[in-house]
């Protein structure tokens, strides 16, 4: 299973004051089914002043649960994307990085971006999954990181 993790939501996982679905996501992601997709300007936005990140990033990577796409690939797609003018946020990069990569679950605040990961015409097969971060959502959390469709078919995990 492949998620990203948005930069706005990354001190929930990884910061000093960790939320409930935050430890819940790192729990996930250390777990044998965990995997992290990241790249281009998203892996700049993630390592930008988070020191537990970037170790955790680097023990990631050494163990295959982090996986880095194309820089080249992904500024193009990023591009296409703002010429194509479907997205309501301005996370081109990140639904850029969804449609490389086939990662379907989104950790992230944004609520535009939540939409724009929802949209049918930016990501699908399968559609894109918000992962819950309200305090009454550990069934919804659960259920989702047990989802064995949360990357595109013929992706590489």
């Amino acid at each position: 299973m492949c998620a990203i993790l948005d930069a706005n939501a990354r001190d929930q996982v990884f910061g000093e004051g960790k939320s409930k679905a935050g430890k819940q996501f790192l729990q996930w992601l250390n777990s044998p089914n965990g995997r992290l997709v990241t790249g281009g300007q998203l892996t700049q936005e993630l390592a930008k002043s988070s020191q537990k990140y970037q170790q955790w990033a680097q023990q990631a990577g050494l163990a295959g649960k982090l996986k880095t796409e194309n820089q080249s690939q992904l500024s193009q797609r990023t591009v296409r994307l703002k010429h194509e003018n479907l997205c309501r946020s301005n996370d081109w990069h990140i639904i850029a990085l969804a449609q490389l990569s086939g990662a379907r679950l989104l950790y992230s605040s944004d609520r535009d971006l939540h939409a724009d990961f929802k949209n049918k015409a930016l990501v699908d097969n399968p559609r894109g999954k918000i992962y819950p971060t309200g305090l009454g959502d550990d069934k919804a959390r659960k259920r989702l990181l047990g989802t064995r469709d949360l990357c595109r078919k013929g992706s590489r995990p």
